[in-house]
């Protein structure tokens, strides 16, 4: 438990010296801070999670792997980055099956307010690419595998939310939220108008989304106590 608390600890200022060098620093200084708090994130973490924890492991190397190619050139590299970043919410994807289940699927649970919600990112996502298209119609197979994915990754995030079956199901919410900010500024940043300030609004959106699913894996357990097992994805 001491050294729990004591990565704990390094995390939170490893997460706070990353997001002062967003402010100062240049990006391959803040690249490396953003990958020893992802790797303090993961040391943290990887015993607490049980099952397919490789995949976890996997994971959070891909969102590295992601930055590197970022900082080396968004556009030169974009196949790669688009490869990663849906191999990324596959992975998510596949982790968060056991959380939706069959019974969930009723017609009452579409309120108003999920109706709204889903056309609001529909909305987003359309917007995102009609503007990004035509810097990059020359990758526009590799942008339908980026949208299909995170459209994918961002439902199941919802859906496990709205269901209220789980505890800590808001950080499902939270993680989908700071994917869907992530994916939309850093296309502008890179494509249209490169603004400084976005850089730490993107660090800490980054991190506080993969912290956040990352604690759903870790501490989500049923809200009434027992689950049955053979009716889950």
């Amino acid at each position: 438990m001491k050294r729990i608390k004591t990565t704990h600890l390094f995390f939170g200022f490893s997460f706070l010296v990353t997001i002062c060098i967003s402010f100062f620093g240049d990006q391959w200084l803040l690249l490396y801070g953003k990958s020893i708090t992802l790797l303090l994130l993961l040391f943290l973490c990887l015993k607490r999670i049980k099952n397919n924890k490789y995949l976890y492991l996997l994971s959070i190397l891909i969102v590295i792997m992601i930055d590197v190619f970022v900082c080396m050139g968004f556009v030169k590299y974009y196949t790669i980055i688009a490869i990663l970043l849906a191999l990324y919410y596959a992975i998510g994807t596949f982790l968060l099956r056991h959380f939706v289940h069959k019974q969930d699927f009723k017609i009452n649970k579409v309120t108003p307010s999920v109706m709204v919600g889903g056309i609001l990112v529909g909305y987003l996502v359309y917007s995102i690419s009609e503007l990004v298209l035509p810097k990059l119609i020359d990758q526009i197979g590799f942008m339908l595998l980026i949208l299909i994915s995170l459209l994918q990754f961002v439902t199941v995030c919802f859906f496990i939310y709205i269901t209220e079956r789980y505890e800590k199901a808001i950080c499902l919410f939270v993680a989908a939220c700071c994917t869907l900010f992530v994916d939309a500024i850093v296309p502008i940043n890179e494509l249209y108008y490169y603004n400084k300030m976005f850089v730490p609004l993107l660090t800490i959106t980054e991190i506080g989304g993969v912290y956040s699913l990352t604690i759903f894996f870790m501490t989500a357990k049923p809200i009434n106590g027992k689950i049955v097992e053979d009716k889950y994805f």
